[in-house]
């Protein structure tokens, strides 16, 4: 006899019931992975009024407690904190993936700008186009190589201006921010965008800084989303005028070139600035929207990185005259006293190399470099990193840590000279130097960036002796008199120049 219908209904019923109950049980029973370690958070405000004036300070000083890998509550954001070269490469590289996501500032939703955003967007099929054609068209040896012309033009007249000014107070981070600019103007444009006597270019100049510092400044929206409408502290509204500023300027010369190139011969592929690349590249995806907003984020990244490294490089070089007389010794052997450095010089000076390396240890120009997003959940470390928080490396943090770097504090080109330590370099793949970053989420113009920085430094060094305008000998020069209050940025460094070179070379 066969089992009646009933009966087979009620087995599968009780088996399948017995099935949800086992797994009901197990899910309830499982071993949870916790989250890292971290200190307690106070309501509401979670650990925010721990991290202080200085975050990266604070974050290393906890992670001396806590560990490599951290979870701090700000506000309503669970954000972990990565402090080592190995869970940086844990993130940044094993689990790079999950990771290449950005946790996107309330001010740079302004205009939508993060929707056409190199370096703000979400990881996807758009993200992943502006990025191929940034370092196969843009940011490639071919392309940087061709315009080369451009920054030696711009660099020999930064030069010739302080050389005219016959031995005025130069104020060094005014001097380098514009020259930065002038540089990428020139490459993007053909033409130098900055002229103090224009009312128009001053006008960028300015916007560009000021950019710059909103985004340096804690914004309440980042930590209480629910405070968007309100923008209490108006960032979004100041910014939505900086970006249109930015964009109205990048809109008058992508007109002006749409209308002449209709009408005249098109370049050589060796003779295309980056504003002719981005035009041959439009599409439907790609439009004139998305060409302006990259090369507005072009003028800011690339200004502030470019600026801030050879600002402290100065400084670093000017207040150790050891390592100033080392960097002079080779600039004369390469290069002589009968001529101005070239680019290709560059190459050519191992030590020159290692104090930039030094220099992006000691200072890298994002401390905290810029927040990841965990796109699913993952298991780091034995710890849980919950979908969409907040991942932040302190790059500061690993280029201080006593366990990796002898002396950590000390400016010491000569470390990266000697032994394992001369094979580590900035591109991303030695997690105890990642300035720019590492993983998918690098800094495309890395390559563009180290050549303006070497450039530069190398041009302003061999072409003058500097001296500081108090007065006061260069090795007694106290970093915290001329650094903000976050220790990242300068309030003002001015030296004064004097001529080291024939003057029929200027």
């Amino acid at each position: 006899m066969g089992i009646p219908p009933l009966s087979w209904s009620s087995l599968l019923l009780t088996t399948c019931s017995l099935l949800l109950l086992f797994f009901l049980w197990r899910r309830a029973n499982r071993v949870r992975l916790p989250l890292p370690p971290g200190p307690p958070a106070w309501p509401i405000v979670g650990n925010l009024f721990q991290l202080g004036k200085r975050p990266q300070e604070s974050m290393y000083d906890l992670s001396l407690q806590y560990g490599p890998l951290m979870t701090l509550c700000l506000g309503m954001k669970t954000t972990v904190v990565v402090s080592s070269p190995a869970m940086a490469k844990e993130l940044l590289k094993t689990h790079d993936h999950i990771f290449a996501g950005r946790q996107v500032l309330e001010a740079l939703k302004s205009l939508s700008h993060h929707k056409s955003s190199l370096v703000w967007g979400e990881y996807g099929p758009y993200w992943r186009y502006l990025r191929r054609i940034s370092t196969v068209e843009l940011f490639s040896p071919k392309r940087l190589d061709a315009l080369q012309h451009l920054r030696k033009d711009q660099v020999f007249r930064t030069i010739r201006l302080i050389f005219e000014d016959k031995g005025k107070v130069v104020d060094i981070g005014q001097m380098v921010f514009c020259t930065s600019l002038n540089l990428l103007g020139n490459m993007i444009f053909s033409t130098t965008v900055f002229d103090p006597h224009n009312p128009a270019s001053a006008e960028l100049k300015d916007t560009i800084w000021k950019v710059m510092k909103l985004l340096g400044k804690p914004n309440l929206v980042d930590f209480f989303p629910f405070l968007r409408l309100l923008d209490p502290q108006g960032v979004s509204r100041q910014m939505a005028r900086y970006f249109k500023v930015l964009y109205d300027f990048s809109d008058t010369f992508i007109q002006k070139r749409l209308a002449t190139s209709s009408q005249s011969v098109k370049p050589n592929d060796s003779e295309k600035d980056f504003l002719d690349v981005l035009l041959d590249f439009r599409s439907e995806d790609f439009t004139l929207v998305g060409i302006r907003a990259l090369i507005a984020e072009l003028f800011v990244a690339g200004t502030e990185t470019v600026t801030t490294t050879i600002e402290w490089g100065m400084a670093e070089i000017i207040r150790n005259p050891q390592k100033l007389n080392r960097v002079r010794e080779e600039l004369d052997e390469v290069v002589g006293y009968k001529r101005r450095v070239e680019e290709s010089d560059v190459d050519h000076m191992p030590y020159l190399h290692a104090a930039v390396k030094e220099i992006f240890r000691l200072h890298p120009a994002v401390p905290l470099l810029l927040p990841h997003k965990a796109e699913s959940s993952c298991e780091i470390g034995g710890f849980l990193i919950p979908k969409d928080s907040q991942v932040i490396v302190n790059a500061w943090a690993i280029g201080r840590d006593p366990s990796i770097w002898n002396n950590p504090l000390e400016f010491m080109p000569e470390r990266f000279l000697e032994g394992e330590n001369s094979k580590i370099e900035y591109s991303g793949q030695n997690f105890e130097l990642i300035p720019f970053g590492a993983g998918r989420r690098i800094c495309p113009a890395v390559p563009l960036a180290s050549r303006m920085v070497h450039f530069v430094l190398a041009s302003l060094l061999h072409s003058f002796e500097w001296k500081l305008a108090d007065g006061k000998r260069c090795e007694l020069m106290d970093m915290a008199d001329i650094t903000d209050e976050f220790g990242t940025t300068f309030k003002e460094f001015k030296a004064i120049p004097v001529p080291r070179l024939h003057h029929h070379i200027y």
